[in-house]
This record gives structure tokens, C-alpha cells and sequence, in this order.
């Protein structure tokens, strides 16, 4: 099965990109690509409620600076046939994402996953898992490749006793059973 991506949604927390990551997203595009739109949502005081009084705060310059390292690395996709473009928005990141992978007529939201461990999702939240509950279109989940190594250690823990990975009926082809 051949998937062709035209318009990828890259949802960024604002980190540098590894030149490995970068050569992955570069694959999942393939030759079809035609835009990478790089997206930052600034979630300022979005859980406060409206009647509640705040100080006179601009987020202009916080958008600012956010938009002067989105487009660093909406740079580092060069050498790119497509569009690459940029944007700073202002909401609830997960529904704000939903709405414009839809709006923008997106074929895919590409994220990156930090790899929290549980109180980590727990205080900061999830925005990859939310998005693959809301999100109408596809949703894929890249792992920095820095971290995938040091995750496949912990996975290999050693299991004993009823945790073991042990299968209780195993047949290795079931063609030949």
C-alpha cells in the first residue's frame, strides 16, 4: 500500500530539528509533496476564564520570537521543490491543529513525540494524543531517533513470572498450522 502525502500539517514545539528527523519527514513526503506548513500554537492564558482579571500583557513579542525560530525551522526542510510556510497561532493546541489540518485541507499532521513518561503527559498533557482522537485526518507520530534506542532499552526490561512474554499458544506461520 502506497500512501501519497500532497499537504503536511508539522505541528512544532519550537525544537531544532535532527538532520535525521529531517531526512525521515523528507521520506514520508515522498515525491508528491507540494507544502509543509510549520505551525506553533501559543496557549496563553487560554484556561483562564473570560471575566477574570489580568494584567495588560502583549503576546505580540512572545508571537514574534515565536515566528523567528518557526522560521529556522521551516529553513532547515531546504532543499525543498514545495512550499514551505509558516504560522503562529493562538489557542487550545489540540483543537486549534484540528481546525486548521481541516481548514487548511491538510493530508496529514506530522508531530513529533517528546516520549513523556506519565506524570510528564500528566502536567504538560498530550498534544499528539489528543490530536489522534480529534484529528479527521491522519495523524502520524515520529520519535526523535536520539531517543528511540534509549526506548527499546526500556522496553526490554526483564519480565519473570506471569510477566513474562511468554505466549500461552504461539504458532510462527499460520500457513503451515
Amino acid at each position: 500500500m502506497s500512501c501519497s502525502f500532497r499537504r503536511i500539517l508539522f505541528p512544532s514545539d519550537l525544537s531544532p530539528l535532527s538532520p535525521e528527523l529531517l531526512r525521515q519527514i523528507r521520506e514520508i513526503g515522498g515525491t508528491d509533496l507540494e507544502e509543509i506548513h510549520v505551525a506553533f500554537v501559543l496557549e496563553a492564558f487560554d484556561e483562564i476564564p473570560t471575566d477574570f482579571p489580568l494584567p495588560d500583557v502583549s503576546l505580540e513579542p512572545v508571537a514574534r520570537e515565536a515566528m523567528g525560530r518557526l522560521t529556522a525551522i521551516a529553513r532547515s526542510f531546504e532543499p525543498f521543490p514545495g512550499r514551505i510556510s509558516a504560522g503562529v497561532y493562538r489557542g487550545r493546541a489540540d483543537h486549534t491543529l484540528t481546525s486548521l489540518a481541516v481548514s487548511g485541507n491538510f493530508d496529514l499532521v506530522l508531530l513529533l513525540s517528546h516520549a513523556r513518561n506519565l506524570l510528564g503527559r500528566l502536567m504538560v498533557g498530550s498534544v499528539s494524543t489528543s490530536l489522534m482522537h480529534l484529528s479527521p485526518i491522519p495523524v502520524l507520530i515520529l520519535k526523535e531517533p536520539s531517543r528511540v534506542e534509549s526506548l527499546k532499552k526500556s522496553a526490554l526490561l526483564p519480565l519473570t513470572g506471569e510477566n513474562a512474554l511468554q505466549p500461552m499458544i504461539l504458532t510462527q506461520d499460520i500457513r503451515k498450522d
